[in-house]
């Protein structure tokens, strides 16, 4: 069930995020633009969890690891 509630908070927190800042192309985005899109991801998580009737809780582990893996940080 957790991870149900993961995924649900997270397609919310995508849609939020995508509402705010809707024409951002990717390959146009500095190593800075990235850094600042994931800060203001995890600084939705709360509201997106209200949203999504979740239990407010960290962060999903495996969404980190995939950003570290971006930065090119394997673990």
């Amino acid at each position: 069930m957790k991870h149900e509630n993961d995924i649900a908070a997270l397609l919310e927190l995508l849609k939020m995020a995508s509402e705010q800042s809707p024409h951002s192309a990717i390959a146009e985005q500095s190593q800075n633009d990235f850094f600042r899109e994931d800060r203001c991801l995890l600084e939705m998580w709360p509201e997106a969890c209200e949203r999504t009737g979740s239990v407010r809780r960290e962060f999903p582990s495996g969404v980190i690891k995939l950003w570290q893996q971006r930065l090119g940080r394997a673990n």
